[in-house]
């Protein structure tokens, strides 16, 4: 810092904009640095500091870890994406191909349905889905798929049900699904197992 400053033309004058301007910022860096090396620091802080090694690595180790720091246990929260054995799935407003999948609502299900990942939750390391499935299709309307029972496809109203949402673990998804809605209120999901 002192090479720094001394290498700044000041044309004889002391207490330029760029010299404070340094000063300042060593001064806050300095603070911040003492501030998270205290000992007595809340957890919190503690895994701010290894945050800010990770981030901004140093060769000179400013900021002393101690490796017996635990970071603060959440129990639940909530994510965009997961990746549940190598397939990514992701709640429908942050990707909605991604989120639509067939699952079983429950143990004793026979018949996947289908639906659109709402929500994603970790809960106790293990991820949970909230699923809005899609409304099945009326009895009135036809299903031009059904008479293909090898074909992977499935007609459902293009309508999503307005039931609460269906908690499921992740090892009840069957498949990703894709959706095309076609003529009269209907939409054609295809199965995507792999």
């Amino acid at each position: 810092l002192i090479g720094t400053l001394q290498k700044v033309n000041t044309g004889n004058h002391i207490g330029g904009e760029m010299e404070s301007t340094i000063v300042r910022a060593h001064v806050r860096s300095t603070n911040l640095r003492r501030y998270l090396n205290r000992q007595d620091s809340p957890p919190l802080i503690q895994t701010l500091k290894k945050l800010f090694n990770k981030s901004f690595s140093s060769t000179s180790k400013q900021l002393a870890v101690d490796h017996h720091v635990q970071t603060p246990s959440i129990e639940s929260y909530e994510c965009a994406h997961y990746t549940y054995n190598n397939v990514n799935y992701s709640r429908s407003q942050t990707h909605l191909g991604n989120s639509l999948v067939l699952f079983y609502s429950s143990v004793i299900e026979s018949k996947a349905v289908a639906g659109s990942i709402e929500k994603i939750e970790i809960y106790r390391g293990q991820p949970f889905f909230h699923i809005r499935r899609q409304e099945p299709l009326p009895p009135s309307r036809y299903d031009p798929f059904r008479r293909y029972p090898w074909f992977f496809a499935e007609a459902y109203s293009s309508k999503m049900s307005n039931s609460p949402l269906e908690r499921i673990p992740a090892f009840w998804i069957v498949s990703h699904a894709a959706r095309f809605n076609f003529s009269n209120e209907r939409a054609v999901i295809v199965n995507l197992s792999r």
